[in-house]
């Protein structure tokens, strides 16, 4: 008899929980077959018997391997693990049992092992749904709908209550708004040197410095604001030297919150200068979610537009070249022209960048566009959460962020 497999047998003497393997059996010990088979009601088995009749030997019998017993059905012994093997096992696809008649049943959600035809339907099905939105509720049985339908409701009702929120906080911003913008207006004086006879008065100062300060008259706190957006980095970086210049006479600056807290607007207010004629420079933001901690969402910004002096712009400057045509007419000839060429400068900020259309813009455009945005937004907030209420620690250079 050929090798094969031994299969394994249980043990009774060992109540069925171990195994043995059965007894080879030995093609030479058996006695011989009869001669004549039994003849048989069924013709196919008649045939069968003919053939077992004519084989002299057991191994002559076309025999099968008896395949392992399956240890799942093997009861009783713990110890014995079903082997791993090498074969794949289907893969386990997740969907929602929605089809239960029992309605304790609703809510199940069962994992169900589809073939690989299965899988190609599911690719298939995908590719033709492809960016069309499915909607989740449809995929809930009755009862969790019904249950996320409250959850909206719930939502819904704080909702209402963060706009009674934003409403009282902006009138509370307001109401604070208008206590400080008394001690605001007195900074602007002790800066402008309207309180210097005031100040000196309550001062107590010995002979020497009184001599130095007769030798010395010095109005108010001279280039007070740009020493002080100097030390914000978030500012510096934009000023030049020439803007230095230009901002010395810049006398305050300010920012109003709108009434609904869904913006605000910062002013420059400059004095008398020779740059341009504006006395006020603004630049406003509508953020409908300023009063929350979320990200801001910015919906509209607006600069204005600078009158400058003839040739003392500080945001452009003309460039005077002259050109020889090389060909035509005029071949040979030597024409001057002038252009308009952009230079570095803060007051760039009161221009602030332009959207281009989105059915023309790629990729690259849009990241430089929002990254102009995120920066002309973080000079925003540097004035109005930091240089405005802060002033004078800022010119000192007492705190340093940003």
């Amino acid at each position: 008899m050929s090798e094969r497999e031994t299969p394994l047998s249980p043990n009774p003497s060992s109540g069925g929980a171990s195994l043995e393997p059965s007894p080879t059996i030995d093609p030479a010990n058996l006695p011989p077959m009869p001669a004549t088979p039994i003849p048989h009601e069924d013709a196919g088995v008649n045939e069968a018997n003919e053939k077992l009749a004519n084989a002299s030997l057991l191994e002559d019998l076309p025999l099968t391997p008896i395949p392992p017993p399956d240890f799942n059905l093997l009861p009783g012994d713990d110890s014995l693990k079903k082997q791993e093997t090498s074969v794949k096992q289907p893969v386990a696809a997740f969907s929602f049992n929605f089809d239960k008649a029992d309605d304790s049943e609703d809510d199940a959600i069962v994992v169900e092992d589809v073939s690989d035809d299965d899988e190609d339907e599911d690719d298939v099905d995908d590719e033709e749904e492809e960016g069309v939105p499915q909607d989740i509720m449809s995929m809930f049985p009755p009862k969790v709908v019904r249950r996320v339908n409250k959850l909206k409701e719930l939502h819904s009702q704080r909702e209402e209550i963060m706009n009674e929120y934003l409403v009282e906080r902006a009138a509370l911003e307001k109401k604070f708004a208008v206590l400080c913008k008394p001690l605001f207006e007195q900074r602007l004086d002790v800066i402008e040197g309207k309180l210097d006879e005031e100040i000196e008065k309550n001062a107590e100062t010995d002979a020497e410095q009184e001599e130095e300060e007769e030798e010395d008259e010095v109005k108010g706190i001279p280039q007070f604001w740009v020493c002080a957006m100097g030390h914000m980095e978030a500012v510096a970086e934009l000023i030049t030297q020439s803007d230095v210049d230009c901002l010395e006479h810049l006398r305050n600056v300010t920012c109003d919150d709108d009434d609904d807290g869904c913006g605000f607007t910062i002013s420059f207010h400059f004095g008398p200068n020779p740059y341009f004629t504006n006395t006020v420079l603004t630049k406003k933001y509508q953020i409908p979610n300023l009063l929350l901690e979320d990200e801001p969402i910015l919906k509209n910004v607006e600069g204005c537009t600078i009158d400058w002096k003839a040739g003392m712009s500080l945001t452009y400057r003309e460039v005077t070249k002259k050109q020889r045509s090389k060909s035509g007419r005029k071949a040979g000839q030597i024409r001057t022209i002038t252009k308009r060429e952009r230079t570095d400068s803060f007051f760039h900020f009161f221009t602030p960048p332009k959207m281009p259309s989105m059915e023309t813009m790629d990729e690259e455009e849009a990241d430089a566009i929002e990254d102009a945005f995120d920066h002309d937004y973080d000079v925003a907030q540097a004035f109005r959460s930091h240089i405005i209420p802060k002033a004078v620690l800022w010119f000192t250079g007492e705190v340093r962020c940003c």
